[in-house]
């Protein structure tokens, strides 16, 4: 282990891991289990360097992707990486229990510019999908007008059509009595003689 790395505090592993704590603290206590210890600070709460990182996203490999059980995940990775691993649960690698604040402010500020930099793409998505919507309204509705006028449209031309079959009905059975009623006449003269 290097002593300039700075050992990143269960917040920040979970953070890192995109892990819950409650998590994290089920998955040290199972490799903790099978002798895979990580270092404390002096108040005893666990820290983890970049190696212990790597055996716990190995780990998260193991347990959600491939879906191993906890327990045999932690049998695993222990097997692979216990050279990798603390002696014993406290050790004289411990590391202090607070860092400098200074490291810490710059972290969170690091953090803080990391969230506004993604509510700021948010809000431009949420932007972009907004505007999309809204296009798609105005082309809904202007689909809608189209159909409607079409629909009119046709409507009028069938009732006409059917006003014009109407009449040429009307005037056939018109021509029709008057040629029955031209041969009635035609036979009644001829049924006189």
């Amino acid at each position: 282990m290097r002593r300039t790395e700075k050992p990143l505090t269960p917040k920040e592993a979970s953070i890192n891991l995109g892990i819950g704590d409650s998590t994290l603290r089920k998955w040290c206590i199972a490799l903790e289990s099978h002798k895979y210890f990580f270092p404390r600070t002096d108040n005893n709460r666990r820290v983890f360097f970049e190696k212990d990182m790597v055996v716990l996203r190995h780990l998260r490999e193991l347990v959600q992707v491939q879906n191993f059980s906890l327990e045999n995940a932690s049998l695993v990775i222990v097997s692979k990486y216990k050279e990798n691993a603390s002696e014993q649960q406290n050790t004289d690698n411990s590391v202090p229990a607070l860092r400098d604040p200074n490291e810490m402010l710059q972290g969170l500020f690091d953090h803080i510019e990391q969230q506004d930099k993604f509510n700021k793409e948010l809000l431009e998505r949420l932007d972009q999908q907004e505007r999309f919507n809204k296009k798609l309204l105005e082309q809904l509705e202007e689909q809608d007008k189209y159909i409607k006028e079409r629909m009119n449209k046709r409507d009028a031309m069938l009732m006409e059509s059917l006003k014009a079959s109407q009449e040429t009905k009307k005037l056939l059975l018109e021509a029709q009595e008057e040629q029955k009623k031209k041969r009635k006449g035609l036979f009644s003269i001829f049924n006189k003689g």
